[in-house]
């Protein structure tokens, strides 16, 4: 598996001398922040918010934990730490989860290569190395909380274990809760009598947790536990169509449906043309505002020849459902995600669960033929057409 991804990576995963320190990240500033004693930022940033004329982190605080650990050592956190910590354990995780879902590990390879190379992982994890944006670290994060949930909900089934990865996965991406369902339905569904009330305790614990610290946070930045400070960040940005949007419709609306319904299953390249030596030229340009995971991951559409089976699943089908409540809410938000060129980064929000729930049969038979020209077709997209 990490032939395969030290083989397709550009970035560079050595260099030493690479500190992330809070300059251009304001996780890393607020982290800085609470080893000042406040919460509020040195100064503002784009996409921070604005209460009283101070500037806050509106991120959920993941990283910001993360990075809390490392100031105080490094004045920052290390471009090697990101490399170790965040990037390389997303390879790992992707295999174990499939190969025990494949009962191969040749399949678990080839199907860990299509989520982390033919996915919008790909892309994602390159500009986590590149810059630990907080647009891609917190989706690294999500994605590796994710995959500990999915490993222990294939696998053992203890909840506090599970759990762990749904508060990695909702301190870092709040969309990412939905997966709840499914941990509840794991600790109702794991015994009777005083197991069932051990795990059900345990459930109420992560829930603690996965509601009370934004919650606490929110209360603590912006006064109120369900201001999340996300439309604080537009104050004065009225030439931005987000926050027009944001304004006019509110952070989630009926009026993005359309919208984001096409940029997140169709989002075509544009036909561009331009002036070279007094000759025109015409290029593709990717969409920068989504673009559609059928195309991109024909490996999905197994989705549809497999529906009656996942359905008649239980655990597949709380999955599923999950998996649809995420991708539902993320078509009535009012931005698409910006920073994307060809690819979509808010589908990793639930294509870790929808791989999982595919991975089973997408080997079976004359399928592994077709799997494996699907795979092919979405790393050589990912990794050298956009």
């Amino acid at each position: 598996m990490y032939l395969a991804f030290f083989g397709l990576n550009e970035a560079r995963l050595w260099q030493p001398d690479t500190l992330f320190d809070g300059s251009h990240q304001p996780q890393i500033a607020e982290a800085r922040a609470w080893w000042n004693g406040h919460l509020h930022l040195p100064e503002r940033r784009h996409d921070t918010a604005v209460v009283d004329g101070r500037a806050y982190s509106h991120f959920p605080v993941m990283f910001s934990i993360i990075a809390a650990t490392l100031v105080p050592l490094f004045g920052g956190v290390p471009h090697w730490f990101v490399v170790a910590a965040l990037v390389l354990p997303v390879p790992w995780l992707a295999y174990l989860l499939l190969h025990r879902l494949t009962a191969s590990p040749w399949r678990g390879a080839a199907a860990a290569i299509g989520l982390v190379a033919g996915t919008s992982l790909w892309p994602v994890l390159d500009k986590t190395l590149r810059g630990a944006s907080p647009y891609f670290v917190n989706h690294t994060l999500a994605t590796i909380g994710l995959l500990i949930f999915l490993q222990e909900f294939f696998g053992r089934r203890r909840v506090l274990v599970a759990g762990v990865g749904l508060v990695v996965a909702t301190m870092a991406r709040q969309l990412t809760a939905a997966f709840a369902l499914p941990l509840a339905w794991m600790a109702w569904s794991g015994g009777e009598g005083p197991r069932r009330r051990s795990r059900l305790c345990e459930l109420a614990l992560v829930g603690a947790v996965v509601a009370g610290a934004p919650l606490a946070m929110n209360t603590l930045k912006f006064g109120h536990p369900l201001t999340t400070g996300y439309r604080l960040i537009y104050a004065e940005r009225s030439d931005d169509p987000f926050a027009r949007d944001a304004k006019t419709y509110g952070l989630f609306s009926w009026h993005f449906v359309r919208r984001n319904f096409w940029h997140a299953n169709f989002g075509l390249p544009k036909l561009h043309r331009i002036e070279m030596a007094g000759k025109p030229e015409y290029h593709l340009r990717p969409d920068f505002e989504g673009t559609g995971i059928w195309w991109i991951t024909p490996l999905l559409l197994w989705l549809f020849a497999d529906f009656r089976r996942i359905l008649a699943d239980p655990a597949a089908r709380v999955l599923l459902v999950a998996s649809g409540l995420v991708y539902a809410a993320l078509l009535f938000f009012h931005a698409t995600g910006a920073e994307q060129r060809g690819f979509n980064r808010f589908s990793l929000d639930y294509l870790p669960a929808v791989f999982a729930v595919l991975a089973p049969g997408c080997f079976t038979g004359r399928r592994r033929w077709i799997t494996a020209v699907m795979v092919a077709w979405s790393v050589v997209y990912f990794r050298w057409l956009i």
